[in-house]
């Protein structure tokens, strides 16, 4: 059957239909509206009989419907609502709703590792895709590359071969091996004409200090280079242990950790691969660490750097899931406050539960676990913010209603608000300039929560990273504004809204009684002024007719010289 595309024609008769659209159905159009109209356009016997060449035609160019081929791989994140797997797709879509009425994005390739049976063969099958590129399925078609991709991560094989497998493939699997260094690494001591810090054979160990980088060289095949590292005083809470991160790079080197000296009991080995930069983490006595690197393989240029290693030390052993820090919130420990959340997110990502429990931990547990909305979500509940900085959380927001003409409203993902009065007579800036790790739309208003008037607004700016932005305002001493940060088009994450001041600041407000301080005379006034208040009121710090706790907590901000 030849297919023409007539122009002007209408099939509002026969689309939707009642049939499947990626099924011969022997009836007129298929049940998709979208994917009817676009298919009956480009072959109009399709709204007579929906036949295999429909159906063919529809798999091939409706992208959006859960099952077709032109919607895209449901393990990665492929630009349409719908993946191609119409079993998969339907589950995930049960799940987020999103997926199938907006966009298949990141999480939901995630929820699709998930649920979905992951299709693909073994290491150097055809079918398994490209070594070097995100491919939707288990494994990759060269057999040598594959293997040694998945003894890095064995997920890539496990589940799906995703960026992180191809960005492996790329550094493990073109054969250049260069150990990259940095200007303020340390460096060996020890030169190509002969051993000096091989403290098991009469040499003089190396020392480094902990949070520091170091590199080195091999003189031959049998040079063995020992670093030591005191790490004795690190441990603040008696337990007697300390977190060590150390990350590694070589051309062929093995990396031996022992306790007190270079024959010390063996505490791990690390041995990276390819020359990929390896991380272990390892909770080590508190005590001096020996360091021993070792050759692997033949070397080659003494000159050149053979081994790098890199560590991190913090007072964070014992158990993380359950300890005394927010899920929601970025902190420098582990693990969360809720154990069963803290499980399910270390189950996607084993750093949260090693190392640091960072932003990309925060959305993890926001979306596997849920939880309250931001304390201020809405206009009327925004919290106050002086100059510096002001952490929020905007993870599980939900959007106000739009003000101002900033951005498409459909743009507009969830908010949170703030409240500021100026500090300073001046230009101020306020904003998420690399404060935020998601992309944001700042805006800012003066008025109320019922009549909002836009003052400024900013969504990029091409020096902040994140997509992130500052607004610069023109302010007048004591001034109201009201602050409001969006994700754009459902970023979400968490940050801090910086407002910094140009120029001369306003009096002190806070000093009632004008002496220069703020002080208990100043409370005493506060006091007498206490409840309703006139328009202009002193003590009415915060201008909102009342004088009570808002007031009474500015004044303690204040509280001394000023």
């Amino acid at each position: 059957m030849v297919v023409f595309a007539i122009a002007g024609s209408t099939h509002g008769q026969n689309c939707p239909g009642s049939g499947d659209c990626l099924e011969p159905n022997a009836t007129p159009g298929c049940s998709d509206p979208g994917c009817c109209e676009s298919v009956c356009t480009l072959d109009p016997f399709c709204c007579e009989d929906w036949d295999l060449t429909c159906a063919t035609t529809a798999d091939l160019t409706c992208a959006g419907l859960c099952g077709a081929a032109a919607s895209g791989s449901c393990f990665a994140a492929n630009g349409s609502p719908a993946c191609n797997d119409r079993t998969c797709c339907e589950a995930v879509c049960l799940g987020d709703p999103f997926c199938c009425s907006g966009a298949w994005d990141a999480s939901c390739a995630l929820f699709a590792g998930f649920f979905c049976e992951v299709p693909g063969g073994e290491c150097g099958d055809a079918d398994a895709g490209d070594c070097f590129a995100a491919n939707g399925t288990p494994a990759c078609n060269d057999t040598d590359c594959c293997d040694v991709v998945c003894g890095i991560d064995p997920s890539c094989c496990d589940l799906n071969w995703d960026a992180i497998c191809a960005a492996i493939a790329a550094d493990a699997c073109t054969g250049a091996c260069v150990v990259t260094v940095d200007a303020t690494d340390g460096v060996e001591a020890e030169s190509c004409d002969g051993p000096s810090n091989d403290a098991c054979d009469g040499g003089t160990a190396e020392t480094t200090l902990p949070n520091r980088a170091m590199h080195g060289t091999f003189r031959d095949d049998l040079d063995r280079d020992i670093v030591m590292m005191d790490v004795s005083g690190l441990d603040l809470d008696g337990d007697g242990e300390v977190r060590l991160r150390l990350q590694a790079a070589a051309s062929s080197a093995r990396i031996s950790v022992r306790e007190t000296d270079c024959d010390g009991g063996l505490l791990f080995e690390i041995e990276p691969v390819a020359c990929l930069t390896t991380t272990h983490v390892a909770c080590v006595p508190a005590t001096m660490l020996a360091f021993v690197i070792e050759p692997t393989g033949e070397v080659t240029d003494c000159e050149d750097p053979a081994w790098r290693l890199a560590t991190e030390v913090a007072d964070t052993c014992g158990t993380v899931c359950g300890n005394d820090f927010d899920c929601l919130t970025p902190h420098e420990h582990p693990g969360c406050t809720d154990p069963s959340c803290c499980d399910l997110v270390c189950q996607q990502d084993p750093v949260c539960c090693q190392w640091t429990w960072d932003g990309p931990c925060t959305v993890q547990a926001a979306q596997l676990c849920g939880g309250p909305p931001p304390e201020n979500d809405a206009c009327s509940s925004a919290i106050d913010a002086a100059l510096g900085t002001t952490p929020f959380r905007q993870l599980l927001s939900t959007p106000s209603e739009p003000a101002g003409d900033c951005i498409d409203p459909a743009l507009r993902g969830g908010d949170v608000w703030f409240r500021h009065v100026a500090r300073c007579d001046s230009l101020v800036r306020i904003g998420t300039c690399s404060t935020a790790d998601f992309d944001t739309l700042v805006e800012v208003f003066t008025g109320d929560c019922r009549n909002p008037v836009p003052v400024e607004c900013v969504d990029d700016e091409d020096f902040c990273v994140f997509e992130t932005g500052s607004v610069l305002i023109d302010a007048a001493c004591g001034e109201h504004y009201l602050v409001r940060v969006s994700g754009v088009d459902d970023a979400t994450g968490t940050g801090e809204l910086l407002i910094e001041c140009f120029g001369a600041t306003c009096p002190c407000r806070e000093d009632l009684d004008a002496d220069g301080r703020v002080d208990g005379a100043d409370l005493g006034r506060l006091f007498i002024d206490w409840g309703g208040c006139p328009k202009g009121c002193a003590a009415d710090l915060d201008d909102d007719g009342q004088v009570g706790g808002s007031d009474l907590g500015l004044l303690f901000a204040a509280w001394g010289d000023c």
